[in-house]
């Protein structure tokens, strides 16, 4: 076991790069919602609708902080599911019993426990991480993942479509208009313009028309927020094309 968690170690110093306390909470969450965490967990309780489908990860962190076996157990129940097992939260959330995440690799579902069991649950934490939780839901549910990570791709022989939001945050946070700019590329696209990013697969963005005016600007406002230190040099400033002599 000390050896599993010396590896998980690790791991998370792999999966959390940027060295900042919010910055390890919002790539977590954000793994949470890449492997599908999202679609029952919430990172705090909100009982307006009735019962919710399954506690939040404050609860979880919550009632699990003193038991000694808690990363046992929860790396277990998230791997492997809860059907045919005691049921911890019956009576107080909407489902029956935990499915197995088939989406989570041991490694990843291993950090995601940790983080979760060692999560900060005053209310300016929770408060913060509710927002990057409703932003990065906005930000799916608009299609902005189908180009874009918030993390940038740690391959180098990788070329991602579009830049992530951490390089754009890193690029635009001196840019005085970068609200305003990138509000307008979100709506109406970038095709025309200048290419800005030439170490990414995409030549311009499309406008996005899933997207309403004041959701893109949430969404721009939430990606300027996004911590920054960390970023590799060419994730601050994209590569230029190489201009040929005639």
């Amino acid at each position: 076991m000390r050896r599993f968690l010396t590896y998980l170690s690790g791991i998370v110093v792999a999966l959390v790069a940027p060295t900042t306390l919010q910055a390890k909470d919002e790539q977590m969450l954000d793994l949470a919602n890449t492997r599908g965490c999202f679609i029952c967990h919430q990172v705090a309780a909100d009982n307006r609708g009735g019962k919710p489908l399954a506690p939040s990860y404050q609860e979880v962190a919550v009632r699990y902080r003193d038991n000694q076996q808690a990363f046992d157990q929860l790396l277990d129940r998230v791997i492997h599911g809860t059907a045919y097992r005691d049921q911890k939260w019956e009576g107080k959330v909407a489902m029956r019993f935990m499915p197995p995440n088939v989406n989570v690799s041991r490694e990843e579902a291993a950090a995601l426990v940790r983080w979760i069991i060692d999560l900060d649950v005053d209310q300016k934490t929770v408060a913060r991480l509710q927002k990057h939780d409703n932003m990065l839901r906005l930000s799916s549910l608009s299609g902005c993942n189908i180009c874009h990570r918030v993390e940038p791709v740690s391959e180098s022989r990788v070329v991602p479509l579009a830049p992530s939001f951490r390089e754009i945050a890193g690029r635009y946070q001196a840019n005085a208009n970068a609200k305003s700019e990138l509000v307008d590329s979100v709506l109406k696209g970038t095709q025309g313009g200048t290419r800005m990013w030439h170490n990414v697969n995409m030549r311009f963005m499309p406008p996005n028309v899933n997207v309403r005016k004041e959701d893109a600007a949430s969404l721009v406002d939430w990606i300027l927020s996004l911590e920054t230190k960390g970023l590799a040099k060419h994730a601050r400033v994209p590569a230029q094309r190489p201009v040929k002599k005639p």
